[in-house]
């Protein structure tokens, strides 16, 4: 007993000097969070910081993976590789989603987004948080539009699995992230 209390006391002195401090913040910035609607803002915030547009490269995707689900994270990786074939066979033309936002309805994307946070039961393993998006710029008319995050409990945080597009006008993306993804 003593001497696992003096590994204890040591570990904490360690970390008292050398000013180290575990925080549910840090926690939940590398490794998801206990909150759904959190972890879908962070993410987000991370793909506005990275000016995401069609699929996102290998650093915006590194940038991503803390908050997607590995599901999510091996179909953005598997239309990677489609993306090269097609650029390989046909290199005078343009790829699959290489254009547009794959992360909203509006093919120009959100330059805002809320999500509000909704009451979650502790056994839950998936919920459905409604994206509240805003796209304006200067001069033109601000667009509102409602899609649907589908997010999942991976290794106890909540990560995002899918994204349902619930855009109404003419052009906007219909079905959702994963089928965009797979090409069906």
């Amino acid at each position: 007993m003593k001497y696992w209390l003096s590994i204890i006391c040591s570990v904490l002195i360690t970390f008292a000097l050398t000013g180290c401090v575990v925080t549910e913040t840090t926690v939940s910035h590398h490794y998801g969070s206990n909150d759904p609607a959190m972890t879908a803002q962070k993410f987000y915030s991370q793909y506005f910081i990275s000016g995401s547009v069609g699929l996102p490269t290998d650093t915006q995707l590194a940038t991503f993976k803390p908050y997607i689900s590995t599901n999510l994270y091996q179909l953005l990786e598997e239309a990677k590789k489609r993306q090269h074939e097609e650029i390989r066979q046909h290199p005078n033309e343009k790829p699959s989603l290489v254009d547009g936002d794959l992360f909203s309805s509006l093919f120009e994307g959100p330059t805002s987004v809320d999500i509000p946070s909704i009451p979650v039961l502790p056994s839950a393993n998936s919920v459905t948080l409604q994206a509240n998006f805003t796209r304006s710029e200067q001069g033109q008319s601000i667009l509102h539009w409602t899609d649907e995050i589908k997010m999942v409990k991976q290794n106890e945080s909540w990560v995002i699995d899918d994204l349902v597009y619930k855009g109404n006008w003419e052009f906007a993306a219909k079905s959702t992230l994963k089928k965009a993804l797979s090409g069906k």
